[in-house]
């Protein structure tokens, strides 16, 4: 498992305007934290949005655009997770491997 930086940049009336990924993912949460203490401070105004544990940041207190960042921790999926005879549909052959 992993974490992932995702930014959004946001304009008048929350309309997104585009979003990515902070350096392609991070092997834990501290890693991922601490790219993101480096992120920030490129911006003149920045907090964390308390409802959704997000962060934000602006250029300036009248700027249009914010940039919105998320944590988020990387889920494997169910195939990642489930044996292969578990994650398939009812009724399909498998091959087994030995």
């Amino acid at each position: 498992m992993g974490y992932r930086l995702e930014w959004r940049l946001l304009g008048l009336g929350h309309r997104l305007l585009d979003s990515g990924e902070i350096d392609h993912g991070f092997l834990d949460r501290r890693s991922a934290l601490e790219a993101l203490s480096a992120f920030l401070p490129q911006f003149a105004i920045w907090d964390r949005d308390p409802v959704d544990g997000s962060w934000w940041a602006k250029r300036s207190v009248d700027a249009d655009l914010k940039v919105q960042i998320v944590l988020r921790e990387q889920v494997p999926s169910l195939e990642d997770v489930m044996p292969a005879p578990l994650a398939t549909n009812p009724g399909e052959r498998v091959p087994v491997r030995a």
